[in-house]
């Protein structure tokens, strides 16, 4: 089943990345993301996550230096990466809706 949940703690990201939370609150510091706070928690978007999936492969992967991934990120804007991702979403929802009517 595809996964429809909207935010994520900052736990849930680690394990998904395979790394240790500190280095996704690192991360997040050094690159100036703007989490989400809901109470005390932080809630990372699917955008969110892709940002740092970005950032986790440029610094692991490829070996680029902080400023390196800095200035990759900054070459790699995808304006369209957005609209597919929603597009995807309301199919998925929509497939949803009309099973549950029958």
């Amino acid at each position: 089943m595809k996964d429809i949940k909207l935010f994520y703690s900052t736990e849930e990201v680690a394990q998904h990345f395979e790394v240790a939370p500190s280095k996704i609150r690192y991360y997040e510091r050094v690159f100036n993301l703007k989490i989400r706070v809901q109470g005390k928690n932080k809630a990372f978007s699917k955008g969110d996550m892709e940002k740092l999936a970005q950032i986790i492969a440029l610094t692991e992967e490829e070996n680029y230096t902080l400023q390196g991934v800095k200035q990759q990120l900054k070459t790699r804007k995808n304006p369209n990466g957005n609209n597919n991702e929603v597009i995807e979403r309301l199919t998925y929802v929509k497939e949803l809706l009309t099973k549950i009517q029958g």
